[in-house]
């Protein structure tokens, strides 16, 4: 088949794929009071360990209004700091709180165990090869985005 056929199968695949991993993401974030959108502002803020805002922006490629909602509610129940910049008195620094941090572990251990579930059936091999695949097509898309 050619490229230009086969390039709407995959971006549809991916987008059914993409509606089902974030449909169960926000089954298993709803007894935390986070849904999949949420979680992904948290744990970046969580991998990075110290970000200000406005790099969260760019960071995750999200709305400014989205991400200053999200923030605000992460900051609300207790989840992350927002320090005031030095710099910059518009901006703020964020960070995990101890409280973020024992959530977060509870949350990914709950997802491990359900991608693990999920992916049992696939060989390593295939995994590779599956993320590198993924890999590229991400790389690709952030460069058209």
């Amino acid at each position: 088949m050619e490229t230009l056929q086969l390039a709407p199968i995959v971006v549809g695949k991916l987008l059914s794929i993409g509606g089902m991993l974030q449909r169960h993401s926000n089954k298993l974030l709803k007894p935390y009071g986070l849904n999949q959108q949420q979680f992904s502002v948290f744990f970046d803020i969580a991998n990075v360990g110290r970000v200000k805002q406005k790099e969260m922006i760019n960071r995750l490629q999200l709305e400014k209004a989205h991400v200053s909602k999200v923030v605000k509610k992460l900051h609300a129940t207790g989840l992350i700091t927002l320090t005031p910049s030095t710099e910059d008195r518009r901006s703020a620094w964020l960070e995990v709180t101890p409280k973020g941090k024992e959530l977060l572990e509870k949350i990914r251990a709950e997802f491990r165990a359900s991608h693990q579930a999920w992916l049992e059936g696939i060989d390593d091999n295939q995994l590779e090869s599956i993320l590198d695949s993924l890999t590229l097509l991400q790389r690709v898309f952030g460069d058209k985005l």
